[in-house]
């Protein structure tokens, strides 16, 4: 199984355990509480949303990753959505292990 296919399998795995918030107005609020450990954003959203969560991510040093379209989030976490961030810490670690290879401090 391809390292994309298991961070998306997660993403599915962290909205059945209720670990997952998406859409924008509900991941801006969660992220400003330090409550999103990722933040995954589809990468064909608008440059002013992207540029926007990509500031984000560097004022609250939260990992943000691109990697994926729209389709592709909407159908792991079974909701039409471009924006999500996993709340669990341990969850967080494990889906950046599928990308870097070693799960990183968080």
């Amino acid at each position: 199984m391809k390292a994309s296919e298991k961070e998306l399998n997660m993403l599915g795995l962290c909205q059945r355990a209720g670990k997952l918030v998406s859409g924008d107005e509900l991941v801006e609020k969660a992220l400003k509480q330090g409550k999103v450990h990722v933040l995954i954003c589809a990468s064909d959203v608008s440059v002013k949303t992207l540029d926007r969560y990509q500031k984000y991510s560097q004022a609250y040093q939260v990992p943000l990753n691109t990697h994926f379209n729209k389709i592709q989030l909407s159908h792991a976490i079974g909701k039409s959505r471009s924006l999500c961030g996993i709340q669990d810490r341990g969850m967080a670690k494990k889906f950046l292990s599928y990308t870097t290879g070693s799960e990183e401090t968080i």
